[in-house]
This record gives structure tokens, C-alpha cells and sequence, in this order.
């Protein structure tokens, strides 16, 4: 399947240059205009357990908004969440014990709640692609996948082998995809079997699958952090 986006061009970039004290204000007005209700409790979902580590420039909302704002590529890779910084840091250090004295730890819930529904609320603002000169919206489709991480079966073998997911820009992609996908033309994205998904299709069929593959990975490594 072809990836479904406007053809004129990528997502591209929609806030005006009015700083960063106004980038902060639109971080804030969007917990209060935030609209989840496609998002519902699920039973994959463990709340009990912390199953993930949060660096700290991602772990907030004002945060998070910054960084994803500015294009910054978030990973995540057996239960960690990275910023470019932090994992530079720990393949420098070759040790996570300072990334994990810093970061913070989550249930599957509070990891949705905290982190998932902002990130797709900003993506959802910031990155959607619109007309260029009206701002009316082109597409219902918020995200674009490469195959590795659309189709379950593969998803689950990247991650269950170590193979880290990116979000950056819109796009939920794999290491190997991380530097081709985004920058591709459609009729690119369409040969790689790339997929566009609204965000109930991306929550649906890859961050929940993403829970139940965590869970079991932590689990088979008695990696849990209660």
C-alpha cells in the first residue's frame, strides 16, 4: 500500500516565528484544547509495572513540544525513550546507569497518558500538512510508516531484536528507513510501501502493538522497574 499524503509536498513546517516564549504558550494551550477521545483504556496496557524510561527533555510537555518542534528525532528502543542527546550519551559512556538515574520511569498508562497523546497533539498541530497560502487541511492522515513498523509481524521482529523506532516529523519509521523515508517523494514512499495512518490507525496498529511486544521483552529479561 502507497503512502496516502498530499502531493504537493511533505508536512512542512506551520507555526509563524514568534519565539520560543510563544512556542511554550502553544505547548500549554494545547493541554487544554487536547482532543483524545479516540484514544481509549486499553487492556494491553499494564499499569502496575514501570515498563518505560523517559529521558528527561522528552518526559514533559513543554518539553517534548521544543524538541519536537525543532525536529528533533525521538527513539525508542527496549522500553527507553531517547532524545538524540541522551542516546549519544550512553554510546559514549557505554552505561546507562546515568540515563537511568536521570529519566523518568512509567507504566504503559502513564507512557500513554504523558507522553503518547501529547506527542500525537503536537504532531497533530505543528506537522499536519495544510494548503500553503488558506492553512485549510489537505489530509486526515497524520503520519506516514515504513513498512518495517506498519505490518505487526515486522514490527515485532525489529523490536524484539534490538532495532530501535523513530518518530521524527510526522514519520514512525526504522533504523534502517530513519534517513530515507522522510525525505522521499511519494512516488518513493509509494515503491518503499510506505503507509499513511490517521492517529487511531498509528495508535491502533502500532503503539499498542508496541506495548504488548515491550511487555514481553521486559519481562523474558526480568527488566521491570516496580
Amino acid at each position: 500500500m502507497g503512502a496516502h499524503v498530499d502531493q504537493t509536498r511533505k508536512p512542512f513546517f506551520l507555526l509563524e516565528n514568534h519565539g520560543a516564549e510563544a512556542a511554550r504558550m502553544g505547548a500549554s494551550g494545547m493541554l487544554f484544547r487536547k482532543d483524545w477521545s479516540f484514544i481509549e483504556n486499553r487492556p494491553t496496557r499494564d499499569d502496575n509495572r514501570q515498563s518505560w524510561s523517559v529521558c528527561p527533555h522528552l518526559s514533559s510537555t513543554e518539553r517534548l513540544f521544543d524538541y519536537y518542534m525543532a525536529s528533533g528525532s525521538i527513539m525508542l528502543l527496549l522500553g527507553k525513550c531517547f532524545c538524540y542527546d541522551c542516546y549519544g550519551m550512553v554510546l559514549f559512556k557505554r552505561d546507562l546507569t546515568e540515563f537511568m538515574n536521570s529519566c523518568q520511569h512509567m507504566t504503559d498508562q502513564r507512557f500513554q497518558e504523558d507522553f503518547i497523546d501529547p506527542m500525537f497533539q503536537i504532531n497533530r498541530e505543528v506537522f499536519r500538512t495544510r494548503r500553503n497560502y488558506t492553512g485549510e487541511e489537505t489530509t486526515r492522515w497524520t503520519w506516514i510508516t515504513c513498512s518495517h513498523v506498519s505490518k505487526g509481524g515486522q514490527l515485532e521482529r525489529l523490536y524484539t531484536k534490538c532495532n530501535p523506532i523513530f518518530f521524527h516529523e510526522g514519520h514512525v519509521t526504522c533504523n534502517d528507513c530513519s534517513e530515507i523515508v522522510p525525505s522521499a517523494s511519494l512516488y518513493l514512499q509509494t515503491l518503499l510501501d510506505c503507509e499513511a495512518m490517521t492517529d487511531f490507525q498509528l495508535q491502533e496498529r502500532v503503539v499498542d502493538h508496541l506495548y504488548t511486544v515491550n511487555s514481553r521483552v521486559l519481562k523474558s529479561v526480568r527488566n521491570y522497574r516496580r
